[in-house]
């Protein structure tokens, strides 16, 4: 075979390659159910608790396929007792090993009145299998802008949740 032959055989395969595929992403589904404690002024100067209400979390997890263990993460819930309300969070998460993790964010609630502050939490993931897994979260939230503070003060979430976590 010769050069000219060579390098032009050469050339039509690398025209026909394949390319390199780009970064892609892992995503994971969750649902959750979750309550706790709910603080706050409620005007006379004091602190006081409350059982928070009983909320549900539907959101999903995008880590990097390069850097799996950080992510973005997105929740929304909806309050179902009481008067009730939706909202939702946007999270930064770090994974220091494959079942724990730690998060922090923005947390809004948009109706029937509005809340907006941000939380930190842990995650602890317990596997059921390669893909599935049951998420056990602890968090604590200060919610010090919106229309439902009382007496102009933030209000405080001390919230567990649990819930269902699958790889898509």
């Amino acid at each position: 075979m010769t050069l000219r032959r060579t390098l032009g055989l050469t050339a039509l395969l690398l025209a026909y390659a394949a390319p390199a595929r780009a970064e892609g992403w892992l995503m994971d589904g969750e649902l959750g159910v979750g309550s706790g404690l709910e603080g706050g002024d409620d005007g006379s100067g004091k602190m006081k608790w409350r059982r928070a209400r009983l909320r549900l979390s539907a959101g999903f997890e995008l880590r990097s396929d390069e850097d799996a263990d950080q992510g973005y993460h997105f929740r929304a819930f909806a309050e179902l007792e009481k008067r009730g309300g939706v909202g939702g969070e946007a999270r930064y998460a770090l994974w220091p090993t494959r079942r724990v993790g730690v998060f922090g964010g923005a947390v809004g609630v948009v109706a029937p009145e509005t809340l907006v502050g941000a939380g930190v939490g842990a995650r602890f993931l317990i596997p059921l299998g390669a893909r599935a897994g049951v998420v056990i979260e602890p968090a604590f939230f200060a919610l010090p802008l919106g229309s439902d503070l009382p007496g102009d003060t933030p209000v405080y979430w001390a919230l567990l949740s649990a819930g269902v976590r699958l790889g898509l």
